[in-house]
């Protein structure tokens, strides 16, 4: 069960840097056709969307989607199918444009230099005859490129936005949209998130923060993860479950930030919720508890009358005797 919990994590990490490129180049892509259409775009302007180095955004996208989605074709969607092939076309037609504008700006003038003087030997006419004749097809075939380019890119765009419906679930790609507000309302315009979280969820407002919650909480980012579960409870105050993880982070949180006591105040706010029976007390929220609680009765020592510890190891020593009291739930579920 671990070893698949670890793959569905890698694979969702996966899929957000994907994204993160896939919007990049989007980015990057359409800047660069306005400075085609305007006359201004030149080679080096390509660097950072293709390169021949593999240190460009295009072609980082282009081995991401083939790492997850070509190797694992038993695995993927055939929406997945076709955003790697449209991804693998356009970085080739990339390529080719780059080498053509490579040609028009390098060897042009070059060409048309010798041209002009005119003092060439006649039988290098023939040459300079096919000079024009390599200019020529490198410029129609630059500009068929950046046009088919700039159609599979809006294609591909449209279909992106329905990809995204499968990784709905994904929290770490949640937390990127999040953290990446900025980015996704330059490529998706006015309101993304919010239209975004809209299409992936329709009316639940709350659940893409309690998503994007757990994740944090799994990668132990407390403070984070209180304030996006925070957020949920705003869109759904009536939901215990959310108020119970938010109690759960908060323990987590002040135990971690050397406030023990806090910690078993909170923990204690999560037992009474789990009491009522009407939340899931998953086995992983018991041994988080059950871990605090020990630690706090090994590392103080709470025995003594005058001892400043002495209510903190009684409230953890009386919160673990609670623990065990509540019926075990088996759910290796990874939601906190």
């Amino acid at each position: 069960m671990e070893e698949n919990i670890f793959i569905q994590r890698e694979r969702d990490r996966q899929v957000v840097e994907i994204v993160r490129n896939f919007l990049l180049t989007v980015v990057t892509f359409r800047q660069q056709y306005q400075n085609y259409q305007q006359g201004s775009l030149h080679f080096g302007d390509l660097t950072k969307l293709i390169d021949d180095r593999g240190q460009s955004i295009l072609y980082n996208l282009k081995e991401l989607s083939h790492a997850l989605y070509r190797h694992n074709s038993s695995t993927i969607s055939e929406k997945e199918q076709i955003f790697d092939l449209t991804i693998g076309s356009i970085f080739h037609l990339a390529m080719k444009i780059r080498e053509d504008i490579y040609q028009l700006e390098i060897y042009g003038p070059k060409y048309r230099a010798l041209i002009e003087k005119g003092n060439y030997p006649p039988q290098q006419e023939n040459l300079t005859r096919q000079f024009q004749e390599i200019l020529s097809r490198a410029e129609n075939s630059f500009k068929e490129g950046m046009e088919e380019i700039d159609v599979l890119t809006k294609d591909i765009f449209l279909q992106f936005k329905e990809l995204l419906c499968e990784y709905r679930e994904n929290g770490l790609l949640i937390r990127f949209f999040l953290e990446e507000k900025e980015l996704l309302q330059e490529v998706m315009g006015t309101d993304a998130l919010e239209k975004l979280f809209h299409t992936l969820y329709g009316p639940d407002e709350a659940q893409p923060y309690r998503l994007a919650g757990e994740s944090y909480f799994h990668s132990a980012f407390y403070s984070k993860a209180t304030q996006i579960l925070s957020q949920a409870l705003e869109k759904k105050p009536e939901d215990e479950s959310l108020h119970f993880k938010i109690y759960l982070s908060k323990g987590m949180e002040q135990f971690y930030g050397f406030d023990p006591f806090q910690a078993v105040i909170f923990f204690e706010k999560c037992l009474s919720l789990a009491g009522k029976g009407k939340i899931e007390f998953l086995e992983t929220h018991r041994e988080m508890i059950r871990m605090v609680c020990q630690k706090i009765q090994e590392e103080f020592p709470g025995r003594r009358k005058n001892d400043q510890h002495r209510d903190l190891v009684k409230k953890a020593h009386s919160l673990q005797r609670q623990l065990e009291k509540l019926p075990p739930i088996q759910n290796l579920s990874e939601t906190i």
